[in-house]
């Protein structure tokens, strides 16, 4: 018997066109229930998810702080010193600040009125540091020598009463000074500064109208000039006769007479500054992510939701994408989709989980060693920050699909597992490209990504092998014809 040798036999298993996308159509639709339930349970919970995923970037920041303050005290100190210690392992850093010591005192003793009674601070006097020793000589040198040509230092040379005029004579003398005699000179200077009349000396009005050694107020129109405005408040407190009124205007007195005398000297004298002194205070190690647009937390908390609604649905998802394709297979084929399920949601989570746990901390590492390299403090962008930390896990989750995706081509006839085999040096080539593209521009999380995909890449080969329904030849033999 001869049999029809165009017969077609596999026509009754054909679909339609119609009918396949009316399948897709179910199947998206099915995807797309099962994405908006999972974002609607990621709504839910964005604001978890998302001081979950800051959790990793605080504790970066945190231990960079810590060691950027361990190696500071280290520079200062030559050691950290051992009572210190544990108040870095507490989570505490040092942060070095300059305060008024008399402004200070006064705070304190606003809470505890008796406290340093005897304690008497001159935050307007001159300090040593204010006086070299070696620009002393010059300077009595020049008050002693002061004629017409030179007013005010004439001026406050006259100031002075016999034995002080002595002494500045004394030393101008000397072809260098000594720390003595620095003592003495500040000490005038500091009986000067108290003087009442001093300031209204006709001798110093010009001082009071240029701008002296850049004491000009910068952004201001029309700049101001700080003598002649602190010649101004000086002039209206001395109206006021109240005790707090007499006490401004002593310390405005000071303040302008202080000014004077550094104006007389430049070349002599520092520029003039507040009596500041250094100290250190310890604050917790704490951080927040900044918000540097209002829409930011808005769009944060939508993206929060939504990525971590694409992950909660990806097993559906997964599943009706696989159920559309099996309908396309051979009954003992459609049993593949209970095998990928499963896997394709282990190895999905698998890839999350090893970014969140295992290639955030040695990365934000590696990125922060170059901010402590060139003294930059990292002050993170929430917005940019989430980017990061939703998508490269939502990355690592997709590539780790590799297995499965080998195992299908296998199943579909496009690559032999001798293929596979036989080119796994381009195939791990090109896992070190997609790991490139899939991950920041450093090397350590591209290598954290390219080793597990190399592994799974010949993982996906045993799978190729060993999972049932394995055959060598996929397409199968043609069926013999009827003769």
């Amino acid at each position: 018997m001869i049999g029809d040798s165009n017969k077609d036999l596999f026509e009754h298993t054909r679909m339609s066109f119609g009918e396949h996308l009316e399948d897709l159509r179910k199947a998206l639709f099915k995807a797309a229930i099962g994405l908006a339930i999972g974002c609607a349970i990621g709504f839910t919970f964005a604001n978890r998810v998302v001081e979950w995923l800051n959790r990793p970037l605080v504790e970066a920041i945190g231990e960079y702080r810590v060691n950027r303050a361990t190696k500071l005290m280290v520079e200062r100190e030559g050691y950290v010193p051992a009572e210190l210690q544990p108040w870095l392992a507490d989570g505490h850093i040092p942060r070095q600040v300059r305060v008024d010591p008399a402004h200070l005192l006064d705070a304190l003793r606003e809470v505890v009125p008796e406290l340093g009674a005897g304690i008497k601070i001159d935050p307007y006097g001159f300090t040593p540091k204010q006086l070299p020793v070696d620009s002393v000589a010059a300077i009595c040198k020049s008050l002693k020598s002061a004629d017409q040509s030179q007013p005010q230092q004439a001026a406050l040379f006259k100031s002075l009463d016999a034995a002080q005029q002595r002494q500045i004579k004394t030393i101008g003398e000397k072809q260098s000074a000594t720390a003595k005699d620095q003592l003495v000179v500040l000490d005038i200077f500091n009986s000067v500064t108290r003087l009442k009349k001093f300031s209204d000396d006709a001798a110093f009005t010009e001082a009071l109208t240029p701008a002296v050694a850049d004491w000009t107020t910068l952004y201001q129109k029309p700049p101001e000039k700080p003598l002649a405005r602190l010649k101004e408040a000086l002039n209206k407190s001395r109206n006021d006769t109240t005790p707090g009124g007499q006490t401004d205007q002593a310390n405005l007195n000071r303040r302008m007479n202080r000014a004077l005398i550094v104006s007389m000297f430049p070349d002599q004298m520092p520029e003039l500054k507040m009596n500041l002194v250094p100290l250190e205070i310890w604050e917790p190690n704490t951080f927040e992510p900044q918000s540097l647009a209002a829409t930011d937390g808005f769009f944060i908390w939508l993206k929060a939701g939504v990525v971590t609604g694409l992950c909660i649905s990806f097993p559906w998802i997964f599943y009706c994408i696989w159920d559309f394709v099996a309908a396309g297979l051979y009954p003992n084929e459609k049993k593949y989709v209970h095998y990928f399920a499963p896997i394709s949601t282990i190895l999905f989570l698998s890839g999350i989980a090893l970014a969140y746990f295992f290639v955030f901390a040695p990365v934000l590492s590696f990125l922060f060693s170059f901010n402590e390299q060139l003294g930059i403090a990292p002050e993170m962008r929430i917005n940019d920050w989430l980017s990061f930390v939703l998508f490269l896990p939502l990355g690592f989750g997709l590539a780790f699909q590799l297995p499965l995706v080998m195992l299908f081509m296998n199943r579909i006839g496009l690559f032999t597992i001798d293929a596979y085999l036989s080119k796994w040096r381009i195939a791990v080539m090109c896992i070190f490209v997609l790991a490139m593209l899939l991950t920041p521009a450093d090397p350590i999380s591209m290598l954290l990504l390219a080793v597990p995909l190399t592994m799974l890449y010949f993982l996906g080969i045993i799978m190729c092998r060993f999972m049932p329904g394995y055959n060598p030849n996929p397409f199968g033999d043609v069926p013999p014809v009827d003769v």
